[in-house]
């Protein structure tokens, strides 16, 4: 990238939803030999944008890559949905990941019957107030 032009003048080749998606863009051009930028939003850090303007990231390139680009990015989308993910062997779960995804068990047990029981005294409270609300519309 040419380090004497602005960012902001540069033609955006794809805008993504959030920094992490913009970055993957930009490594797929940075394969296909297309310098990239994307301009820091401070959402990675924060969760949210920092800068003021419309929804999504954009990914800019040089005016003269844009086309290539947007072939290269094409190209992509096409072989990623041609994949079988099904079909695709990724190993072995580590056990880190396979404790990490089972059930959560008696603690998930005692939490939800922690807020069953909440729920039933917020419902027992709510009953009581408009029981006191009616006495008190009928005394009067």
């Amino acid at each position: 990238m040419n380090e004497h032009s602005d960012p902001g003048l540069l033609p955006t080749v794809h805008l993504a939803r959030d920094e992490f998606e913009a970055e993957c863009v930009r490594g797929v051009l940075e394969d296909a030999g297309i310098a990239s930028v994307v301009p820091p939003t401070g959402q990675g850090v924060f969760g949210f944008p920092l800068r003021a303007g419309g929804p999504g990231v954009p990914v800019r390139v040089l005016p003269q890559d844009l086309s290539r680009a947007r072939e290269v990015l094409a190209d992509a989308r096409w072989r990623g949905r041609s994949i079988d993910w099904d079909e695709v062997d990724v190993g072995d779960m580590p056990p880190e990941v396979a404790r990490l995804m089972r059930p959560a068990g008696r603690a998930s047990r005692i939490r939800r019957a922690a807020i069953g029981v909440a729920f039933v005294l917020l419902a027992l409270m709510l009953a009581l107030v408009a029981l006191g609300a009616c006495r008190a519309i009928v005394a009067r």
